[in-house]
């Protein structure tokens, strides 16, 4: 059986594009995906603000409130605020540039289906950054800062750095964890793995989470770890379910 690659194959006009075009290409695709995040940050930082004061009135055990203690710290914090803001923005045309970068390399098949799951991932990632913030954000922060907040003498006033990054990081990993389902079902229409392959590893997938979300999270606690697993793997179980009806 021959190994040799087709020559009207995605494969084969790649390999006989030059590199400085493989370079200008990635150039070109980066220019736009930083130049569209550069934008949804200026949009963010305009909503910055009432941003970090919805997250702060989450914390309903910082009776004293939150405290400044750099020259530029609130300066990083409303920054912050305003790149995962911009992220989200931007994560539609981020997503499209990096599609159009390999489209070359794919066949027919496997083109149509990026194509058709790009809306979804972006959808995904908004919709899993919404549900860490209303839902995940409030539960985890009352539970951490709270956790000695009836040991005498101890007063809970967080630094406002460490606090809004650690929930913006948190609201970001979630983000990335609902894209879960998406890569499920693209794996089994890619042909990679089948539902049924997925079902019976599911103990593996189960210890995969588990050490996916060990990582991702901001902080080493369990209960923030768990926080993020327990979406993981609901969203997996409905990836498998996605797959065999589609």
């Amino acid at each position: 059986m021959s190994t040799d690659i087709e020559e009207n194959s995605p494969a084969s006009s790649l390999l006989t594009m030059p590199l400085m075009e493989h370079l200008r290409e990635l150039r070109k695709r980066l220019m736009w995906s930083v130049g569209t995040l550069l934008l949804g940050m200026i949009a963010g930082w305009f909503v910055a603000e009432p941003i970090i004061t919805s997250l702060t009135e989450m914390c309903t055990v910082c009776e004293d409130g939150l405290i400044a203690v750099r020259v530029l710290e609130t300066l990083v914090t409303k920054l912050r605020v305003a790149f995962i803001v911009g992220l989200a923005l931007a994560m539609p045309m981020v997503l499209f540039q990096a599609v159009a970068f390999v489209l070359p390399a794919l066949h027919g098949y496997e083109r149509r289906y990026l194509w058709l799951f790009l809306p979804g991932a972006s959808l995904l990632f908004i919709l899993g950054m919404a549900f860490g913030f209303t839902i995940v954000v409030p539960r985890t922060v009352n539970f951490l800062v709270g956790f000695l907040g009836d040991t005498e003498n101890l007063t809970v006033q967080p630094r406002i750095d460490d606090y809004v990054s650690f929930l913006t990081n948190l609201v970001l990993v979630i983000g990335l964890a609902f894209q879960t389902p998406l890569v499920v079902v693209l794996l089994t229409k890619l042909r990679i793995v089948t539902p049924m392959t997925l079902s019976q590893y599911r103990r593996h997938a189960v210890l995969v989470i588990a050490v996916t979300a060990a990582i991702l999270t901001p902080t080493p606690d369990p209960f923030t770890m768990f926080m993020v697993m327990g979406p993981m793997y609901v969203l997996y179980e409905l990836g498998i379910l996605l797959a065999r009806l589609l």
